[in-house]
């Protein structure tokens, strides 16, 4: 009997550790849990579009994650698209980034756009490392309302692009990543991610991925300055 109690009583020890070992490595922050994703997921931040809303699954842009906008050239409405969020933060006074622009952005534009240029931070890292290491500690700093990133010349890996996807969850900061349209054959860890195409004045735009919600519609939106009170869907 002495030697059964041992065994149980050494059982229900080990199994005690077990069970701390695992509590442990649920709190950390670098461990996804699918099973509490549904308790951490955060109300959207509005894109300023109703049509764009009723088509994202927290009715705004994903907070506190990574939003891949895919197209083939620049300067065809995809700062428009996302100006009416980031003057929305400037003016509550969170900093929005952009980190290596592939333009001059022009003041006073952005300031006529609602844009809080005193909340407005520039960033040239220099080189890929340097950029990718810029990009993750001003998304998880909790500091930064919203950064703006562009794939430059060297894509990222699919682990790189997981650490600025956790970097943003864990700093509850949006993060929109700009990239070719090439790139749309590639899986992403990203939350969400669209495809714009210019077209006739307008921009199209096609949810290839959202977490937590469906994907595959399509959505026509005025490319004007009044875009806001001119989206409409397409069917």
């Amino acid at each position: 009997m002495g030697s059964a109690e041992n065994f149980i009583e050494n059982n229900q020890l080990d199994r005690q550790a077990k069970h701390q070992k695992l509590a442990q490595l649920l709190t950390r922050a670098d461990i996804w849990q699918a099973a509490n994703e549904p308790r951490r997921q955060r109300n959207g931040i509005a894109s300023g579009y109703p049509s764009l809303d009723a088509l994202l699954a927290n009715h705004g842009w994903p907070r506190g994650a990574t939003t891949e906008l895919l197209m083939d050239q620049m300067g065809i409405g995809e700062l428009t698209l996302i100006l009416p969020a980031l003057a929305n933060l400037t003016q509550r006074g969170q900093m929005v980034i952009l980190v290596n622009p592939p333009h001059i952005p022009y003041a006073p534009s952005l300031a006529n756009s609602g844009i809080r240029l005193e909340n407005l931070l520039i960033l040239h890292p220099r080189g890929p490392k340097d950029t990718l290491w810029a990009i993750e500690q001003s998304l998880q700093s909790g500091s930064c309302g919203a950064l703006l990133s562009w794939q430059g010349r060297q894509s990222l890996n699919h682990k790189d692009l997981r650490r600025l996807q956790l970097a943003a969850r864990n700093g509850d900061c949006l993060h929109f990543h700009f990239r070719p349209q090439c790139e749309t054959a590639n899986p992403s860890p990203a939350s969400l991610r669209l495809q714009l195409t210019p077209r006739e004045g307008e921009l199209a735009l096609r949810l290839l991925k959202q977490l937590g919600g469906n994907s595959g519609q399509n959505l026509y939106l005025a490319r004007a300055a009044k875009l806001v009170r001119r989206d409409q869907p397409m069917h």
